[in-house]
């Protein structure tokens, strides 16, 4: 969770910095949420680690900072407003975006991550409107709103997820009967392709993309099941039953070694 302010230790934010052209991935690379860098510290102090600046004017949130371009990107709520602000590494305030009106019912505020890729952002808010912002111009390049473009349906607590990139084309579940999952075009905001999955409502999800020797998957989490998905085509392959109490799964699935894990379970063996 995101709270007022951000507190930032420097050693790690230049580690995660990325290549100006590459898509910046919530929980970095393979979306695994493991860093493989080498200056960490082996442990944290006794009185914890030491904050080389804050800021303060984020508003409300549960997103995580993105890092691209020698910059730090984050979003917050201000006023209702969905705002990207942009800091340089020292925690000064470059820029700020406004994109749309955010959710500010139940645990309200922003919720996805930006997405970054060289001078543009993918910024999805709660009420599910998807904004590719020109972060030269400020102006939105496309935008697209999976309740009245996508026959999409939200959920309890706002879209959440962290839509994903994979050179030209954007993943996301806009969780209608047609338009469950997407490929879209991300210079174009055109559809690629769509998959009916089986027709459940998004759950929280940031879609996972696993590359395998035949082809690539996309696999993601629906309000009870997760789906397997030929990321080229679109057509379903499999799916599998996971079901909770309130359709809540926002773990994003991870892929290690042929097998993958949605929580505490082994889904399936992809081999």
């Amino acid at each position: 969770m995101k709270l007022l302010s951000l507190s930032v230790i420097l050693f790690i934010c230049l580690s995660f910095l990325s290549n100006a052209q590459e898509s910046t991935k919530w929980r970095g690379v393979n979306s695994s949420g493991i860093y493989t860098v080498d200056k960490l510290l082996p442990q944290w102090p006794a009185e914890g680690p030491r904050i080389t600046w804050s800021f303060d004017k984020l508003g409300q949130g549960f997103s995580s900072p993105a890092f691209a371009n020698n910059k730090i990107y984050i979003n917050g709520m201000v006023d209702g407003q969905a705002v990207l602000f942009v800091l340089d590494q020292n925690g000064k305030e470059l820029q700020q975006f406004k994109y749309g009106k955010e959710f500010d019912a139940s645990y309200a505020g922003t919720r996805s991550t930006p997405t970054i890729v060289g001078e543009l952002a993918y910024l999805l808010t709660g009420h599910g409107k998807l904004t590719c912002l020109d972060l030269k111009s400020g102006k939105p390049v496309w935008e697209k709103d999976f309740l009245t473009n996508f026959d999409g349906t939200n959920i309890t607590w706002g879209y959440t997820e962290s839509v994903l990139i994979d050179g030209d084309k954007l993943f996301c579940t806009p969780g209608g009967k047609t338009n469950n999952v997407m490929a879209l075009n991300r210079m174009t905001g055109e559809t690629i392709w769509n998959c009916s999955g089986l027709g459940e409502t998004s759950a929280y999800c940031t879609p996972l993309l696993v590359k395998l020797p035949a082809r690539q998957l996309l696999v993601t989490h629906t309000a009870g099941h997760v789906l397997g998905i030929d990321a080229s085509t679109g057509k379903m392959l499999w799916n599998f039953a996971h079901p909770n109490q309130w359709a809540v799964h926002p773990n994003t699935p991870i892929y290690n070694d042929g097998g993958l894990l949605d929580t505490d379970k082994v889904v399936r063996n992809l081999n």
